[in-house]
């Protein structure tokens, strides 16, 4: 049994066996922060339903300023939860996590299709699969995921943002374009479908840690004082403490954090 977590204060924290006598050790936290008056972050932790399984981590991240952003967080987040263990356990996790990323797709454009309150409504969405030291990454938006591995904090997903799509094409954003630089490309529930970017299915190695983040996070902290963070403390201190410097620096969105560490 994992948990779902929406517009509280609040920490988690597990430690679930994995297959070679693996720990998982996990810890998430989501903040109003400063200045919003409705948490529209969410997030998730699914551990294995049986020995030797998968971990399921979601964060969705409702697009500021949509309506209903709250509802379309939490709706992806259950939906990607419900869909990955359909079958039951996913014997391909990158297929299983991008299926049922799409599925939350779906389910966030039909809810807001067919109900008048939520027209509009849209969220990010960035998932992990773990399952021993195997680990694979879907992305919507701009909830990052990053791999801190000795001294160095390793980006897992790019942005998909104006500025950034330019980028990943070798162009720069045109001067009459800089104020959209940070506009979202890609989300849940612009469309019926969406493009999820998956990773390859990467190692996850001993005592190397997995965070993943809303850009309320990545908007006030730097990427070397989220390294130091997890560097120094155990997942669910790592986790209050960068959201408490994010809330010193005034927090102007909802922040959340997950961290994973495998040992």
């Amino acid at each position: 049994m994992g948990f779902y977590l929406q517009g509280g204060v609040e920490l988690f924290g597990n430690n679930s066996q994995t297959p070679a006598d693996l720990k998982l050790v996990y810890a998430g936290l989501t903040d109003l922060g400063c200045r919003r008056k409705v948490n529209e972050d969410a997030l998730g932790y699914f551990p294995p339903e049986n020995p030797g399984g998968s971990h399921l981590l979601v964060i969705a991240d409702g697009v500021g300023g949509s309506a209903a952003g709250e509802v379309a967080s939490g709706i992806a987040v259950e939906v990607v939860s419900q869909a990955y263990r359909d079958n039951g356990e996913p014997s391909d996790l990158g297929f299983a996590l991008s299926e049922a990323m799409l599925a939350a797709n779906r389910a966030v454009y039909e809810q807001s299709s067919s109900d008048p309150h939520h027209a509009g409504m849209a969220t990010t969405c960035t998932c992990a699969a773990i399952k021993g030291e195997t680990l694979v990454i879907g992305h919507v938006g701009d909830c990052r995921a990053y791999m801190a591995v000795g001294g160095e904090l390793i980006q897992l997903t790019h942005d998909h943002s104006m500025a950034n799509d330019y980028a990943r094409e070798g162009k720069t954003l045109p001067e009459e374009m800089q104020k959209m630089a940070n506009v979202l490309t890609r989300w849940f529930g612009q469309e019926d479908d969406v493009a999820v970017e998956m990773s390859e299915l990467m190692e996850f190695k001993r005592q190397n840690t997995l965070i993943i983040c809303s850009d309320g996070l990545t908007k006030t902290v730097t990427n070397d004082e989220i390294l130091h963070k997890v560097s120094m403390h155990l997942p669910e201190t790592a986790c209050r403490k960068l959201i408490d410097l994010a809330l010193e620096r005034g927090a102007p969105d909802n922040i959340t954090v997950q961290v994973a560490r495998l040992g």
